[in-house]
């Protein structure tokens, strides 16, 4: 009996080492998301909300709630150029996104650049 008892943990323990490394294997491919700035206590700088607007021309309050400058970068669907505009420390901007005609209305944004602390 002692004799299956072992044979038994040697395939457990060959069954973890293999999970170990495939699970690694998955990770190290997972690309890295860019990160956003994050104030003091890591919660993010950049907000945005959307405001009044029409058919074609989407309206975007951005918001800045640290200290430094963040840089806002928007689409208005993924064939569109990337914008930018600086928004200063504790600041506001608005953002307009013109939407081509028949196109989907949708706007892809981030903030940057990332780091912590105010």
């Amino acid at each position: 009996m002692p004799i299956h008892g072992k044979r038994h943990s040697g395939i457990s323990g060959l069954l973890v080492v293999l999970a170990l490394g495939a699970s690694g294997t998955l990770h190290a491919q997972t690309p890295a998301m860019p990160t956003e700035p994050l104030d003091s206590s890591a919660q993010p700088c950049g907000a945005i909300r959307a405001l009044p607007a029409n058919v074609t021309d989407y309206r975007y309050e951005v918001t800045n709630r640290c200290e430094r400058q963040v840089t806002y970068y928007w689409r208005c669907n993924a064939t569109d150029t990337e914008h930018s505009v600086d928004v200063p420390g504790k600041g506001q901007q608005t953002v307009t996104c013109v939407k081509a005609s028949g196109a989907a209305g949708e706007i892809v944004f981030r903030f940057g650049p990332p780091g912590a602390g105010n």
